[in-house]
């Protein structure tokens, strides 16, 4: 039981805060914009916590987190599809990793939090590859009318194909 508390208390926001590091990584890597992650509301009152390199991070405990850069209109196709799809790797990575590590397990609070772990990153990567436009009764409320990171991989792929 006591294992569920821990998951969800700081599972679930350190699965999304590194989910936002993914997209962060995509920027880092591939252009010289800064990154910046925010874990809660992706506010003036979110402010920036500290920073590592070009990441800028600005944490409130929360359930949802964002990636931000301001010039992402000036990205080609494939540093919006590095932005879109890092986001996704690191979920799929966490849940393999986490797999890896409670296979030999036997400690049952131990193997029940890396269970939620491989679970729910399972279903975030699920849920954000999917191409879709949130719905607008989707929650947390600051998602819904936004578009999936797969949408976005989606339509940088249909412009790239567009310009050739």
């Amino acid at each position: 039981m006591i294992s569920f508390f821990i998951f969800y208390l700081i599972g679930v926001p350190v699965s999304i805060l590194l989910h936002e590091v993914g997209h962060a990584l995509g920027i880092t890597l591939f252009t010289k914009e800064k990154a910046h992650v925010y874990l809660g509301p992706a506010n003036d009152n979110n402010e920036e916590n500290f920073r590592i390199g070009r990441m800028h991070f600005h944490i409130k405990w929360a359930f949802f987190g964002f990636c931000f850069v301001k010039n992402r209109s000036d990205f080609t196709s494939f540093k919006s599809i590095m932005f879109s799809a890092g986001g996704p790797i690191i979920s799929l990575l966490l849940c393999i990793a986490a797999y890896l590590v409670s296979a030999d397990l036997t400690h049952y609070g131990t193997k029940n939090f890396l269970n939620g772990i491989i679970y729910f990153n399972l279903i975030l990567f699920i849920f954000t590859s999917i191409p879709i436009t949130y719905p607008n009764w989707w929650k947390p409320k600051p998602y819904a009318g936004r578009p999936s990171d797969g949408y976005q991989i989606l339509t940088a792929l249909k412009s790239k194909n567009n310009s050739r």
